[in-house]
Order: C-alpha cells, then sequence, then structure tokens
C-alpha cells in the first residue's frame, strides 16, 4: 500500500507540475507592529508548466500581463511608440518572487524608480509537520510549523496539489500551503481560488534600464537608505535598451535632477512606505 501511495503521489506531482495554474491569496497585514487594522490585497502565486512559479500582487499581475501583451504588440509592428495605462490601479507590492523547482532557487525581484534588483536566495525551511487535520475550500489540510525570517509560523497544506509552494518564499512542504500565518497573526495569507490556466507576465520589465543581481546584504543595505530617502535611487533617467529601443523612465512627468522634484518623490513615497513598516522578515534566513 505504501509503495502505491508513494507512485500515486508522484503521478499527481508529475499531473500539476505539467501544467500551469493560478493560486489566488487574500493577504491580510498589520503596516505597522503596534497597528489595531489590517490591511489587505490579493496576491497570485502563477505555477508554471515548466517547473517554476511567480509571486505577486494581483494587481501587478493584471498590469503585467496586459503590459506584456502590449510590448509583444509592438515588437510585431517594429516601430513607432507606445505607452502603458496601468488601469487596474497601483499595489502596495511591486516585487515580484520567483522560485525554482529544480534547483530550488528563489529570485526577489524588487523595482525601485528605474532599477530593478534581483537578488537570488536558497532558503531552506526547516518543516515540523504535525497530525492535526482540518478541511479548507473543500480540499483535506494538513498542519505544519516553522521558524523563518525571525518569526514562528504555522502553515495549512494539502497533498490534493501536490505541489511543493506557497505564498512569499515559502515552500518545501509536500503540497501547497493553501493557509500561513504567524504566530502574531500580523502576516495572514488564505488561498482563495484555483484555476488551470496559463499566464504571460514576461516583458513585465520592459523598459526598465538598469538591472542590478546583489547580495541579500548589499540589497538590504540599498533598502534601508530607501526608506530613509527614497530619491537616494536616482542616478540617471535614460539609457538604451538591449533590443534597440530607447526607454525614457519618469514618474509624475518631473525630472529627478530636479531638488523640488526629488523633494516631492521623498513625500510621496515616504507616505506610501507607512503600508510596510512592519516587514515580514525580522532577519535574512536565505542564502
Amino acid at each position: 500500500m505504501k509503495i502505491k501511495s508513494c507512485f500515486f503521489s508522484l503521478f499527481l506531482f508529475g499531473i500539476f507540475s505539467a501544467q500551469s495554474y493560478k493560486a489566488v491569496y487574500d493577504f491580510k497585514w498589520k503596516p505597522q507592529k503596534n497597528a489595531t487594522e489590517y490591511l489587505h490585497e490579493d496576491f497570485a502565486l502563477l505555477i508554471n508548466e515548466n517547473k517554476t512559479s511567480d509571486f505577486l500582487s494581483y494587481i501587478k499581475f493584471k498590469n503585467d500581463s496586459t503590459k506584456t501583451q502590449t510590448v509583444k504588440d509592438f515588437k510585431k509592428v517594429g516601430q513607432g511608440s507606445m505607452s502603458f495605462n496601468y488601469k487596474y490601479g497601483e499595489s502596495k507590492f511591486n516585487d515580484v518572487i520567483s522560485k525554482n523547482y529544480i534547483n530550488k532557487e528563489i529570485l526577489f525581484q524588487k523595482q525601485l524608480y528605474d532599477k530593478l534588483f534581483l537578488v537570488k536566495n536558497e532558503c531552506k525551511i526547516n518543516w515540523k509537520i504535525n497530525s492535526e487535520k482540518d478541511k479548507f475550500l473543500g480540499y483535506s489540510i494538513q498542519k505544519a510549523a516553522t521558524e523563518f525570517g525571525g518569526r514562528k509560523w504555522i502553515a495549512w497544506f494539502t497533498t490534493e496539489i501536490p505541489v511543493q509552494d506557497g505564498p512569499y518564499k515559502f515552500t518545501g512542504l509536500p503540497g501547497l500551503i493553501l493557509k500561513i500565518t504567524d504566530s502574531e497573526n500580523e502576516f495572514i495569507y488564505e488561498m482563495k481560488s484555483i484555476t488551470k490556466e496559463t499566464n504571460d507576465i514576461s516583458e513585465r520589465n520592459y523598459g526598465v534600464t538598469n538591472t542590478i543581481k546583489l547580495s541579500s546584504e548589499k540589497y538590504q543595505k540599498i533598502w534601508e537608505d530607501y526608506k530613509k530617502q527614497p530619491s537616494s535611487i536616482f542616478n540617471y533617467q535614460t539609457q538604451t535598451h538591449n533590443d534597440g529601443w530607447t526607454a525614457n523612465y519618469t514618474i509624475g512627468g518631473g525630472n529627478p535632477n530636479d531638488k523640488k522634484y526629488q523633494e516631492k518623490f521623498d513625500k510621496q513615497q515616504l507616505e506610501f512606505l507607512k503600508n510596510v513598516e512592519n516587514p515580514i522578515e525580522l532577519k535574512n534566513d536565505c542564502l
């Protein structure tokens, strides 16, 4: 029976890993440690048939999908100009977390103005699987616990969806994580739905002229400086894109070299950063 069960699990994993799915999660978080109310935003986990996944806010997913289609249509014509209308609004999160199921790597991608920072990690998460079971969205789920990023977490996963993935950087359980929360209930992810569908956000970074690969430690220093003075990220606005197109990057039509624009940018971004003053990770557990 154990051999048959193992074979069936591998069979199911093969079926799921060879297809594309989109899981939608409700993310509820406290923006400050002492906040009395939660903020909400939906997130999408795109499980790709090439054994990778992308995790990003649902608003960003919709905007990136539209941008990708616009860019591909533009490249077919090969001339003229194009603009992006982010009609789905602005997310409080513009980062993307990509996982590779084969080499176990996690790629954190964060855009700050015209720069895209890429941080590649291996995050080894040690889980303790509990015997406690329950039901959620019609799935049989099982409890697991871990410590990650300086916080204690409780997750509920299902082997009925045998994909070793979940929201944020969480991975490594023998099934998809449907729910996960920290011990202080400051961060709560709950899956709302999962559908079989193929999505394309491959051109989401088109027009970003400066891609920077760096370590977690170096990125953290840049991020800390950004939180103090967002305009510190300004260096240049125009470069030639790899495929020959010229990309101009501005926010609000201003000149990043202008002091008044820098002050305006700082004011806007510092207000925006209040949404994420309470970090998910209190310390770095990824190599």
